[in-house]
């Protein structure tokens, strides 16, 4: 496992292959910049696990979500289970999806959850389906 410390902010790469994003409050354009910074590009899975703790979350300004939206995307699948999300901020991502899903193929799935525990159990069924589908 390891973590990344960044601001106020944790991003921990767990040895189950589920990554966890935890925001505590506003993510400015270099925390953002230090988040895309821990990304190994030359070695991305398949498909890519992420929890995204969102309980304590204060927003982003433009210019920062810009930079994290041009971020390269080379997974197959990307599957982010977000805890805590309102739901102004459900609807953003529901949309956010419909429109990347449009242009990139089926590529972004989002669940909503209370807790850790039913996110995780979420993303661990949502790779093995994926992976019997791949196997087709």
């Amino acid at each position: 496992m390891r973590t990344h410390e960044i601001g106020r902010h944790s991003l921990i790469y767990g040895d189950d292959d589920v990554s966890t994003m935890i925001y505590r409050g506003r993510v400015s354009y270099t925390e953002m910049r230090e988040i895309l910074a821990t990304e190994d590009l030359s070695n991305v899975p398949d498909v890519v696990l992420l929890i995204c703790d969102i309980r304590a979350f204060g927003g982003m300004d433009s210019e920062t979500r810009r930079l994290g939206a041009t971020n390269p995307k080379p997974a197959k699948r990307y599957f982010t289970a977000y805890i805590g999300a309102g739901f102004s901020l459900r609807v953003f991502v529901n949309m956010w999806n419909r429109a990347t899903n449009f242009i990139h193929g089926e590529k972004y799935v989002s669940g909503f959850f209370d807790d850790e525990v039913s996110a995780r159990a979420w993303l661990v069924a949502q790779k093995e389906a994926f992976e019997c589908g791949e196997a087709r």
